[in-house]
């Protein structure tokens, strides 16, 4: 489509849909974990750990934790266009940060891409964290659209401008992933935009040869790398955008590409019938032991077409569909998917989605519902598990909460934090966690339009061990400062096989399960 913004009828829509996060609570509901409620295995879900309110509001932007130098850190990046790097074990800014990314005087500029934290210059050096700026809110999303590298310091490292589109916002809210696109052992950093491209660019900032490729219509999702064809080592890019008409598809691609003599070039690519802005993700679903590629829709064109509310899952190799995939649900779903492990010790994908009744946006925008769900890797559905507050955007995060051998489901949405067991779902239990329910969620004072993420915290305290991290806030229109909180979890994981900790899986934001 020619703009994020406006559809193909010229119906402003999606300032509109996301300004409605903010109704997400009923009028009167209290999001905190309510003294003396039910527990799990005697224990309730905790107060935070630390709680700290952001320098800026802090929307869509999820928050990354990896493990520097003995440190676990956090980075997470704000709608006044600073990027946040917080030491997980106190929730304090590390020397250096937090640091504004690069505009002119005047400028607006914010960040709703997360931020990925890699290792550049390999495993001996010091990490890099890189962002890219675009907002769907500021401006009506005409801010700085670049992508920028950080050092460890906080010193920049460089600044990479992306173009733009005549009636099409310039800003990049494809979260970059860092891995080998060349084959020459090398670390690539790519990314989609809203100029119509696709990019790779060296550890340098420079232009990978070959690119920029022309999608001809925006990108919104994020990219996933994995290894399945080329040198040893070497990854394709998984992708979905927008297809205004391009190659006679009207909706949006998933795309699979290879570089090859010294370009990108289309592997496989299906056209669905709707947009796709949600980030594919990675993962073997069955005894094949084949990696698939599963990836949800958007809500770019508001006729919502039947493929709006399905879920797809394709072979990486060969973009051959999956037995038992797309999957149907309420509505779009422009969140990632998570893959991780499910009851049985068999894979499960789970996503969150809106809660429509398949006509229109108004339906699923004033629903004040959305929903996670979970499925085998067959597509079976194992859970549905409604969240309070409609138009959710996150993507849920897996982690075994109870101690046990499969994964539950930590999530947010307009209300707050979620913990829920698809297990309990699946047996006929109640599948809120820790004494939790859909309109008392984890205490969080704003809405969550993001994914949390999990943090080692290492150290001898009582609040060493895994925390979950939530970041949360909006836009200036919704006067939702942000706020980054740590929650030690409950019950300690005996086993981390199989977990989907963060959005795109790791740090490296690969979106590929156990990367």
């Amino acid at each position: 489509m020619p703009s994020p913004f406006v559809t193909r009828r010229g119906r402003l829509v999606l300032g509109a849909a996301l300004s409605l996060l903010a109704l997400g609570a009923p009028a009167g509901m209290a999001a905190a974990s309510p003294p003396g409620a039910a527990s799990v295995s005697g224990r309730l879900w905790p107060t935070a750990s630390w709680q700290i309110q952001s320098d800026g509001n802090i929307y869509e932007s999820s928050p990354t934790t990896a493990r520097v130098n003995g440190t676990e850190v956090i980075a997470v990046g704000t709608e006044t266009g600073e990027v946040e790097l917080l030491n997980a074990a106190t929730g304090a800014e590390l020397p250096g940060w937090p640091r504004e990314v690069a505009h002119a005087p005047g400028q607006p500029a914010a960040v709703e891409s997360s931020p990925t934290i890699a290792y550049l210059d390999g495993p001996g050096a010091p990490p890099s964290i890189i962002v890219g700026t675009g907002s769907t809110a500021v401006d009506h999303g005409h801010s700085v659209g670049e992508v920028e590298a950080f050092r460890l310091s906080g010193t920049v490292r460089f600044v990479f401008h992306v173009g733009s589109q005549p009636n099409t916002a310039s800003g990049v809210i494809s979260s970059p992933a860092v891995g080998d696109i060349t084959g020459n052992g090398q670390s690539d950093i790519v990314f989609g935009s809203w100029d119509h491209n696709l990019y790779a660019l060296t550890a340098s900032g420079k232009l990978v040869p070959g690119f920029p490729y022309n999608n001809k219509d925006t990108v919104w999702s994020s990219p996933a790398l994995a290894h399945v064809r080329g040198a040893a080592g070497q990854d394709d890019i998984f992708i979905g955008s927008d297809a205004s008409g391009s190659n006679r598809c009207f909706g949006g691609f998933i795309s699979d590409f290879t570089y090859a003599k010294g370009a990108p070039r289309v592997v496989w690519q299906h056209c669905e019938p709707q947009t796709i802005w949600s980030s594919p993700a990675i993962g073997v679903l069955n005894a094949s032991g084949r990696k698939a590629v599963v990836v949800g829709t958007g809500f770019g064109d508001t006729t919502y077409l039947p493929g709006t509310a399905d879920i797809y899952a394709y072979y990486a190799g060969n973009g051959a569909t999956v037995p038992g995939w797309p999957v149907h649900t309420a509505g779009p779903t422009p969140g990632s998917p998570a893959i991780g492990i499910g009851p049985g010790g068999k894979p499960m994908v789970a996503a969150t989605s809106w809660s429509c009744d398949g006509t229109n946006e108004k339906s699923c925008f004033y629903s004040n519902s959305s929903l996670v769900e979970a499925w085998t890797g067959s597509g079976a559905l194992l859970s549905k598990t409604s969240l309070s507050g409609a138009t959710a955007l996150g993507s849920p995060i897996l982690v075994p909460l109870l101690g046990g051998p499969s994964d539950d489901i930590v999530v947010g949405a307009a209300a707050g934090l979620y913990a829920i067991s698809p297990l309990a779902s699946k047996n006929g239990g109640d599948p809120y966690l820790f004494g939790l329910s859909k309109v008392l969620p984890i205490f969080n004072q704003c809405s969550i339009a993001n994914s949390p993420a999990l943090a080692d915290v290492p150290g001898t305290s009582a609040l060493d061990g895994w925390h979950v991290i939530e970041a949360c806030g909006g836009p200036a229109s919704m006067h939702e400062p942000g706020e980054i909180a740590s929650y030690r979890l409950p019950v300690q994981p005996r086993d981390l096989a199989g977990i989907w900790p963060m959005f795109r899986g790791g740090p490296s934001h690969l979106g590929v399960a156990d990367a």
